[in-house]
């Protein structure tokens, strides 16, 4: 049995592996290729879901958040993949839980090479890598494909805060990948609610001067539940999909929209959920 310092220091490890540091990176940067694509937007809002749902080879595959992607350059990290996909028909890194996705429709993590899947791909498939932080080389890779997902902020705000850990303290994976963000949350407040808001703020108010580029296509989260089809349709024409279809189960949000303090939260630190078209409380 694995106990809890164990698991801690393995974490912990984990964590410092990830050296990578966009800032150092010289520009230009090498793209990836012509059939590649990212997944990005601020944590909770709707990457997961889209990266299950463009998971369907042989036309496109998706890996979920491989701790390489926080390791090598974009280029590199998407030459890696195709390599083991194409030469071995194994994809072996990623978090998504393949079995549950393809057997019940179901959205649900892994550890990142847990568990392998075996993938056909036809000659030119379509490579997707989701890490919500891709968002940074929305300036550096201006003729590769992003998907970017937005959601409510309210919404946001209130999901970082029942996930617990890291994000309801309103921060991202203390890796280099994220220090500068991390810094400036940390140096901004020590109210961890407001942080939450200021992280949403962080993100979408950098993802928004590239809204209009025609290399970007924005995915509001709100759409699963009301046309999932229509929206998955636009997803696989932007990305020149053809046979792509409806993959995960039906998405429902049953729970109630959260009020006061979160509300209260949103109105004051971040006015940039107005620009994708959410209004403030």
């Amino acid at each position: 049995m694995v106990t809890a310092p164990i698991r801690r220091y393995r974490w912990m490890r984990l964590l410092r592996s990830c050296d990578f540091d966009p800032e150092r990176l010289e520009t230009p940067l090498q793209e990836p290729g012509n059939d590649d694509f990212i997944i990005c937007g601020c944590p909770r809002s709707g990457t997961s879901l889209l990266a299950a749902a463009l998971f369907q080879p042989p036309e496109s595959v998706v890996s979920m958040e491989p701790w390489d992607g926080l390791r090598m350059e974009p280029a590199a990290l998407f030459a890696s993949l195709r390599s083991e996909i194409e030469d071995d028909g194994v994809l072996r890194r990623g978090r998504l839980d393949i079995s549950a996705l393809q057997q019940e429709g179901r959205v649900a993590w892994v550890r990142d090479g847990e568990r392998l899947a075996t993938v056909e791909v036809e000659s030119r498939f379509r490579l997707g890598v989701k890490w919500p932080a891709f968002w940074r080389y929305l300036d550096r890779l201006p003729n590769t494909r992003f998907l970017v997902c937005v959601r409510d902020p309210v919404e946001v705000v209130a999901s970082m805060r029942r996930t617990g850990g890291r994000l309801a303290d309103g921060y991202d994976y203390d890796v280099a990948f994220n220090r500068v963000m991390n810094t400036y949350l940390r140096d901004a407040t020590s109210d961890p609610a407001i942080r939450t808001a200021l992280l949403y703020e962080y993100v979408n108010s950098r993802v928004v001067p590239h809204v209009d580029d025609s290399n970007v296509l924005v995915v509001h989260y709100e759409r699963w539940l009301e046309e999932p089809k229509e929206l998955l349709s636009e997803v696989a024409h932007f990305l020149g999909l053809k046979n792509i279809e409806l993959n995960i189960r039906p998405y429902s949000s049953a729970r109630e929209e959260p009020r006061g303090e979160v509300d209260s939260l949103v109105r004051r630190f971040s006015p940039s959920a107005e620009q994708f078209g959410y209004p403030l409380p």
